[in-house]
């Protein structure tokens, strides 16, 4: 979201009333509820949940569906597509010095296996006997972020998965705050004086969004500036057979699902 160069962002979250205003070189940290830098939730009595479903295509469907959806949602109470796409070209003039462009970023946690076969060595090397730390266990869970980036008025979409993380860890973080209902593994760890170890996997967590995010939304200015289209209609977006300009210095709104 950090992407936004000449204008501002302003961010809704659905399902809450907080939002925030900034300039494209502040950090966005969350409406009214604490964000990852606002230090750990666990230390502070409460617990969260990152809501993950099972299976990657399932999981990549309802990411689809929720931005979309949500883009539907917001249209229809302002009259339409249509609508807001008559709006979007109209002419800028001193009334109307802005033109805003409305971003829908949808977010999945998504749980799945890894396929055996992934990193299969040949046969003559999984006959032969293993030893050291290769116990032939089957392959752990992993968990990974679907994001979607839904852009109605410029039809423009663009996905992608995260860095998958063991999905033990997320588990970790959703486990509740209490020292005596925390897993075992972490209770040791936390009672012998080590280091809670999901201080660091917070941090591996947020990379791994931060990455898939701007990735995104890299990809989006990308295709708003152009780059890589050549030709007369470079930088435009088409409405009605027509090229309209794309619109630098923008405010984007972005609403996060």
């Amino acid at each position: 979201m950090s992407q936004v160069e000449g204008g501002d962002l302003l961010v809704f979250q659905r399902g809450s009333e907080g939002s925030q205003r900034r300039g494209s070189d502040a950090a966005y940290t969350g409406g009214g509820s604490a964000g990852w830098n606002d230090g750990p939730w666990w230390r502070a009595g409460g617990q969260r949940s990152v809501g993950s479903v099972p299976g990657l295509e399932v999981g990549t469907k309802l990411v689809r569906a929720t931005a979309e959806s949500y883009a539907n949602e917001f249209y229809a109470a302002r009259g339409g597509l249509e609508e807001a796409i008559k709006q979007s070209t109209q002419i800028l003039s001193e009334s109307n010095p802005v033109r805003s462009s409305d971003i829908f970023l949808a977010i999945q946690a998504i749980t799945y296996v890894p396929s055996a076969e992934l990193f299969a060595g040949s046969t003559s090397e999984e006959t032969k006997p293993t030893g050291g730390m290769i116990d032939g266990r089957e392959p752990d869970e992993l968990l990974l972020f679907a994001v979607y980036l839904h852009d109605p008025i410029h039809d423009i979409s663009f996905s992608v998965v995260s860095q998958s993380v063991p999905s033990k860890w997320l588990q970790w973080l959703d486990a509740p705050s209490g020292v005596n209902e925390l897993p075992e593994e972490i209770r040791e760890i936390i009672e012998q004086g080590g280091v809670d170890p999901r201080e660091w996997v917070s941090e591996w967590v947020e990379e791994a969004l931060s990455l898939s995010v701007g990735v995104v939304a890299q990809r989006y200015v990308a295709r708003r500036m152009g780059v890589g289209e050549g030709g007369a209609g470079k930088g435009k977006m088409k409405v009605s057979g027509q090229a309209v300009d794309g619109g630098a210095g923008e405010a984007a709104r972005a609403g996060v699902i």
